[in-house]
């Protein structure tokens, strides 16, 4: 694998929330850019310093690493919505505070 490391994304596995998440978290490292075409999401990532030369397949793995922690984000975030909805109004039911 050779410099840029390109990754062609299922949109419908990955937002494009998580993938800009993910290209902001990894900008020290990698500098990524992200492109839109239909029903994928590519991103072409390359070194962020010429001095610091990270393996491609490392910065492979990292960026997928990255990219699944945020998409399972975002997954958990959605399932436990209504649950922390629930909470939040007992919380301030109980402070006496109502709507």
């Amino acid at each position: 694998m050779t410099w840029p490391v390109i990754l062609k994304l299922d949109s419908a596995a990955y937002s494009l929330s998580a993938v800009q998440r993910t290209a902001y978290a990894l900008a020290d490292t990698v500098a990524i850019q992200i492109g839109i075409e239909a029903d994928q999401i590519s991103l072409t990532a390359f070194p962020a310093k010429t001095k610091v030369m990270l393996p491609q397949e490392q910065a492979h793995s990292l960026i997928l690493q990255h990219l699944n922690d945020f998409a399972l984000r975002d997954h958990i975030n959605r399932e436990t919505a209504g649950l922390r909805e629930v909470l939040a109004r007992a919380a301030l039911a109980g402070c006496g505070v109502s709507r």
